[in-house]
């Protein structure tokens, strides 16, 4: 085996794998999606240099496998648990819901209020920003990004939420506004066992 080869590779499969994380599964900021396809391209570098680096110069020592044991099930955890089991099935459409929200960079958190929503229901948001800069709107792991909306600008999104109850996170996903304070929680419920259009 060699070792220096061998290090190399562990380092690349674990920077890649953090990357791919952060840029694509973490619940940190919409900017961090531009580190995913470099991490993509040094995970794959790392996993072509390891089997070079453990057959090279004679048969791995069995103590070389417990680091890419840890790495398989940390890629796993990090990366695979959100990929298979993230987001839920479709559901039929139970009810609506219609939210208007204003969006202005003065008011980072001060107004960003909680949102509760109820699964497998409609949700159609009005956005308005009613700041001086471009604005966005997203909610992790359930609905598409708004796109930039520009001062005086109004757009509607619509999404049915068929993502398990829990709580989430709704942002802006414009550069550095969620650092400033420019989110707040989406909670998904259970619908209710009456359940009305509202």
């Amino acid at each position: 085996m060699d070792r220096g080869l061998y290090l190399a590779s562990i380092f690349l499969i674990t920077i890649g794998l953090l990357g791919v994380w952060l840029g694509s599964f973490a619940d940190i900021s919409e900017s961090f999606k531009e580190m995913t396809p470099p991490a993509l391209v040094v995970l794959l570098l790392g996993v072509f240099i390891l089997p070079i680096a453990l057959f090279k110069g004679g048969p791995p020592t069995p103590d070389a496998y417990i680091p890419i044991a840890f790495l398989l099930v940390t890629g796993f955890f990090l990366i695979g648990w959100d990929a298979m089991l993230g987001g839920g099935e479709e559901g039929e459409v139970v009810g609506n819901i219609s939210l208007y929200l204003l969006m202005g960079e003065y008011w980072f958190n001060e107004t960003n209020p909680n949102i509760t929503v109820y699964q497998n229901y409609l949700v159609t948001v009005t956005l308005e920003n009613v700041g001086e800069v471009a604005h966005s709107f997203l909610v992790n792991q359930v609905s598409e990004d708004s796109g930039y909306i520009f001062q005086g600008e109004v757009r509607q999104v619509s999404f049915i939420v068929n993502q398990e109850p829990g709580v989430y996170r709704y942002l802006c996903t414009v550069p550095g506004h969620v650092e400033l304070g420019m989110w707040g929680w989406w909670i998904i419920e259970e619908p209710p066992s009456n359940t009305t259009q509202t």
